[in-house]
């Protein structure tokens, strides 16, 4: 059996249909609905589809973020397999089911693709999957780390996208941190590095709802900022545990390259006081990461740090977006 894991926050607009894509599923599922201290009907809504289907379960709690949200959802699963899924999303059931056979494998991971819909334009786009479409199958993490693309290449390791055997969880302590934003980030740089063999299927399973008015990944903040500079502190650990030159502690300086990147540009959000802690922090996890800069994006931010430093760096990559934002109108 898989457990299906739903956080749900003040999603009343698309609860029904998310739920309702999950029940269309043949696999043998239990739902499990994490009420999140829903200010709106979300809480209500759970009870009421909990009524007309006994595979599903409500948990209510009082608001703690997804992170904890997913960790309550993972302690009550009962399930072999979890899968997660947000409550503004939906599934493709067809494919969903295809993917969720690859589970009979039994390997302790197995990774999908996902569509980004566009609510406004009632649009699906499948994501930039790099390399892994031409994969099918089980594979060494080794050769899966490899394939995981660098700045800038899609194929974003979302927790969403993979169904995770529940004992492995468990047993590695696997749980979400709680908290932070780019959780996700986070959590699957470890799961990752804790695997030894994947399965890859090619099925667009997951439906990704985009540009959802008040959606967490909507604008930038300056806590989208700090929590990432405490992801990059727990992925430094984390690479500390494996020896330079193998290829988990090569992913990991890729994925902290990319959070850098990520944090050069949204650092112009800021004060000018906060700047300088950011500029701080950057020069604290640079060395870790500036030779893992990669692709034409990656190698220019490169060039201009080495050349001018991070601070005035920053400067002038900013500048540099504003004007090719403006060209681009």
């Amino acid at each position: 059996m898989v457990s299906v894991i739903v956080p749900v926050y003040n999603v009343e607009k698309y609860l029904r249909y998310c739920v309702q894509s999950i029940r269309m599923l043949k696999t043998n599922v239990e739902i499990l609905l994490i009420d999140d201290g829903s200010t709106d009907c979300s809480g209500t809504i759970c009870d009421a589809l909990a009524k007309e289907d006994a595979r599903i379960r409500v948990v209510h709690q009082k608001n703690m973020g997804l992170s904890a949200a997913r960790n309550t959802g993972i302690q009550q699963a009962t399930g072999e397999y979890l899968l997660f899924v947000d409550s503004d999303d939906f599934l493709n059931p067809e494919a969903t089911d295809c993917m969720l056979r690859e589970c009979m494998t039994g390997l302790p991971v197995i990774m999908g693709f996902y569509n980004n819909y566009y609510d406004d334009r009632q649009r699906f786009e499948p994501e930039n999957c790099g390399d892994f479409d031409q994969i099918n199958g089980s594979m060494s993490i080794d050769r899966f780390l490899d394939l995981v693309p660098g700045i800038g290449g899609g194929c974003y390791m979302m927790a969403p996208r993979f169904a995770v055997k529940r004992d492995f969880l468990l047993k590695n302590k696997l749980m979400f941190f709680p908290g932070i934003y780019h959780e996700d980030e986070e959590w699957t740089q470890r799961m990752l590095c804790a695997i030894e063999e994947i399965d890859v299927t090619k099925e667009f399973f997951y439906q990704y709802r985009q540009c959802r008015e008040g959606a967490i990944t909507g604008s930038i903040k300056p806590k989208h900022i700090w929590d990432t500079f405490t992801i990059m502190e727990r992925t430094q650990g984390l690479m500390e545990s494996f020896q330079a030159g193998t290829m988990q502690y090569t992913y990991l300086g890729k994925r902290m390259a990319q959070m850098l990147l990520g944090n050069i540009l949204n650092t112009r959000i800021l004060n000018k006081e906060q700047r300088k802690t950011a500029f701080s922090e950057m020069e604290r996890f640079l060395p870790l990461c500036i030779d893992y800069f990669t692709g034409l994006k990656g190698k220019s931010t490169r060039f201009c740090i080495r050349l001018f430093g991070i601070k005035t760096a920053c400067y002038l990559l900013w500048g540099m977006r504003k004007i090719v934002n403006v060209l681009h109108r």
